[in-house]
């Protein structure tokens, strides 16, 4: 679906295009050339394409292994291709089944995830290092009759899950590309910027669960009742009504630190002046999307997520550079 980034009001839609043999390249397409081709281009289908404009593509913005990307404007020709003569098959899938969410859980990579939604929550607000912002649950259950929780971020909630929330009673089936594995409820899910979703896909992984879903109709009733996505901790402590929430603050705890997840990678490659995440390799310089900064630098920076427990409860918190490293008594660049 089209959307818009943080620092332009500028329209794009993103596309994977795959040949015969397999090769990916990343297409986008801008502002009014979107609506021409959205009775055009259809997933799935086989096109003939010429007069493309062929450009490389930063480490940053790219999401499919190929240094060149696509632009499709009002000159590109697009023809489709007859089933008879297509010799393009359907690419496979990688799906990720809920029960391996552990290996992912804070890591760098993305997975792809296909599941039904048997229920949506609505959106909310909640406070960030970047201010507020708006999220949607939704809740997602496998054929493993695994619930995981899925977060929307921002123009997710505007695009995507307003379709899926006015389908939500025919239990629609969702294929998530490129989606973040985080340690909420022992494994949930979350969208990144460049996250791709495909309602009701037409694949025999979800025609197969298609058929699974009406077999299992009271039992996947029943999970969303008991709420048995939530994590296993009855020690957790509850978020309080959003009405008792003070305005954020700074303050001290005497706790107890642990580790709960012993597979964390502990570090990730952060620009060295704002510390958000990049793909850019270690010490490659770059222009930072984030602060703009032009000669940024990739950097490891430790990264840990912990358990904060004592006789009242416990909640999760994430530690980041030179406190994590002072815990683990190591360094992001010794943890590479």
């Amino acid at each position: 679906m089209p959307r818009s980034s943080q620092r332009s009001p500028v329209k794009y839609q993103r596309m994977i295009l795959r040949d015969s043999e397999g090769t990916k390249v990343q297409a986008t397409i801008f502002e009014s050339d979107i609506d021409k081709f959205s009775d055009v281009l259809t997933l799935y289908k086989t096109y003939y394409i010429s007069n493309a404009v062929v450009k490389t593509i930063l480490p940053q913005h790219r999401i499919a292994k190929n240094d060149y990307q696509w632009h499709i404007n009002s000159k590109t020709v697009v023809q489709e291709v007859t089933e008879e003569y297509s010799s393009i098959s359907l690419p496979p899938y990688n799906f990720v089944s809920f029960s391996e969410f552990s290996k992912y859980i804070n890591s760098d990579a993305y997975v792809d995830i296909i599941g039904v939604v048997i229920h949506a929550y609505p959106p909310r607000e909640i406070p960030t290092v970047n201010g507020p912002q708006r999220i949607q649950e939704l809740l997602l259950v496998d054929q493993e009759l695994i619930p995981k929780i899925l977060t929307m971020w921002d123009q997710f909630i505007e695009n995507e899950c307003a379709a899926i929330v006015k389908n939500i009673k025919t239990k629609p089936i969702i294929a998530a590309y490129r989606i973040r594995i985080v340690s909420f409820n022992d494994g949930s899910m979350s969208t990144k910027g460049s996250s791709t979703f495909v309602i009701n896909p037409d694949i025999p992984e979800a025609t197969k669960l298609r058929s699974w879903c009406i077999d299992n109709e009271a039992e996947l009733e029943q999970l969303t009742l008991k709420k048995s996505y939530v994590g296993s901790s009855s020690s957790a402590i509850k978020a309080p009504p959003s009405h008792e929430i003070i305005e954020q603050t700074t303050f001290w705890l005497q706790a107890k630190i642990s580790i709960p997840h012993s597979n964390q990678k502990y570090w990730y490659m952060a620009c060295n002046k704002c510390y958000r995440r990049t793909n850019i390799d270690y010490k490659q310089t770059f222009d930072c999307v984030h602060c703009a900064e032009k000669q940024a630098t990739a950097m490891p920076r430790c990264l840990l997520e912990v358990q904060l427990s004592d006789k009242t409860g416990a909640l999760i918190a994430t530690l980041f550079g030179e406190n994590a490293e002072k815990f683990i008594c190591c360094s992001a660049k010794t943890l590479m």
